[in-house]
């Protein structure tokens, strides 16, 4: 009985697996991010970059796998003075949901990530600022895809929140160096891809 109710199910289901317009495809990603709270002020607008696995075994629910990387110049976030490149490489996951699903597509997604910061010419010193660090993220966003045949046209907004608070170290009149000043970053990208039915 037990093994005859799941084939039973999966009997049932194979049909509708069947029509099921399942879609694979693969988007390159190019555009420009900014971080927020703590180095919202320090940061320039940078360029982000990317690029993402879509698997969608029906129309509207999916995954994606992804990595994504920027390049920003930060200025020192305790004496405001010298500019350094602050670079993110990353990998993501997350569960896709589109709106209506057709030749225009808007969409919603969310998942998890981690992602390394490396900090040009760091010093790591009692003076503060920027260091190098791998971290826990959480991206979400949204975006629209333009589906032109087996080629993907599209836009993304990707918000990146970090689950840590540690990336800016300030170094305060007394001794020692405290950390605490948080940020997270986001970015708006142009897409192109190409998919596979």
């Amino acid at each position: 009985m037990k093994k005859i109710l799941p084939t039973a199910a999966a009997l049932l289901l194979l049909p509708l697996a069947a029509r099921a317009e399942s879609e694979l495809s693969l988007t390159l990603q190019g555009g420009a991010v900014k971080y927020d709270q703590a180095l919202a002020a320090p940061s320039d607008l940078g360029a982000q970059y990317g690029v993402r696995l879509g698997i969608l075994p029906t129309p509207v629910l999916g995954v994606e796998l992804g990595y994504l990387g920027s390049q920003s110049n930060v200025r020192d976030v305790v004496n405001n003075t010298n500019s350094t490149r602050f670079i993110s490489n990353g990998a993501y996951a997350d569960a896709r949901v589109n709106v209506l699903p057709d030749n225009v597509m808007p969409y919603v997604f969310g998942g998890f990530g981690v992602t390394n910061f490396k900090v040009d010419h760091e010093v790591v010193s009692s003076d503060g600022g920027l260091h190098g660090k791998t971290v826990a993220t959480i991206p979400f966003g949204g975006g629209v895809d333009f589906n032109l045949g087996a080629f993907k046209l599209g836009g993304r907004f990707q918000y990146n929140y970090l689950l840590t608070d540690q990336l800016v170290r300030t170094a305060p009149s007394g001794s020692g160096v405290t950390t605490g000043n948080n940020t997270n970053f986001y970015g708006v990208n142009l897409d192109l891809g190409v998919s596979f039915h």
